[in-house]
């Protein structure tokens, strides 16, 4: 498992965690997706970032 996919599978926990925490708070639907998909838009440039370039 190399970097990339270790880092990004962190963000998808915290994303998955921080939605259910939201869902019960009983916040909309919406907002969660809308949040879900700005935080993985995030976890997805630090990821790539964070990765060692191959040769």
């Amino acid at each position: 498992m190399n970097w990339f996919n270790l880092s990004f599978l962190g963000w998808v926990i915290l994303i998955v965690a921080l939605g259910i925490a939201a869902y019960m708070m009983h916040a909309p639907v919406v907002w969660i997706a809308i949040g879900a998909l700005a935080l993985m838009g995030v976890g997805i440039i630090v990821s790539v970032s964070h990765s060692k370039p191959r040769i």
